[in-house]
């Protein structure tokens, strides 16, 4: 399940930086390709999700903007910067959690994609996530700007508009991660 936004401040706020070195790349996958087909981001561009080899038909993922839209800026760096309320739906059966990622696909170093929220541990029969009142039991990994939990957009001033890509996952066992991990390894998991 992909969602995608774009976010562009042009406000000069900057990225904290971070050493991709401390961010251990994943092994490569074929259970699961997050590719996705995108024109550049304008006025008048679609950005269309390419299912992934072995979606799930049905298992939906909404946020509280529109696919391709900008993101609000409650939930960027110039605004509040707090996490978005998301709901999930078609959850497949035998779901023992679900797991959702966000990630920049235009702030790529060394071939990975900047992790602003990674999240496990949420239960598959609550079917939203409140990300102000996080459950009893979610964890959250290390996001590239150093924080646990997470950090919203805050693109380079003068960059193109960013594309960011929410991935939901149906996890059929509990992941045994603890608040911290590296993004990376909460994602290999």
């Amino acid at each position: 399940m992909l969602a995608l936004a774009a976010c562009d401040t042009g406000d000069g706020k900057q990225l904290r930086p971070y050493d991709p070195a401390d961010y251990p790349q994943p092994a490569p996958t074929t259970e699961v390709d997050d590719s996705v087909a995108a024109a550049p981001l304008g006025a008048d561009a679609v950005v269309t999700p390419t299912p992934a080899p072995g979606a799930i038909e049905g298992f939906t993922l909404t946020a509280p903007w529109r696919n391709g839209e900008s993101i609000d800026a409650q939930y960027t760096c110039d605004g509040l910067d707090v996490a978005p309320n998301l709901s999930w739906g078609g959850v497949p059966d035998g779901t023992v959690e679900i797991a959702i990622a966000m990630v920049d696909d235009s702030a790529v170093s060394d071939g990975q994609p900047f992790v602003h929220w990674a999240i496990a541990g949420l239960d598959p029969n609550e079917l939203a996530l409140v990300a102000a009142d996080l459950p009893d039991g979610t964890v959250q990994a290390l996001n590239f700007f150093g924080d646990v939990g997470y950090g919203g957009p805050c693109p380079l001033a003068g960059d193109d508009a960013h594309l960011y890509r929410f991935s939901a996952y149906a996890l059929n066992t509990e992941l045994t991660l603890a608040d911290g991990t590296l993004a990376t390894e909460f994602l290999e998991a």
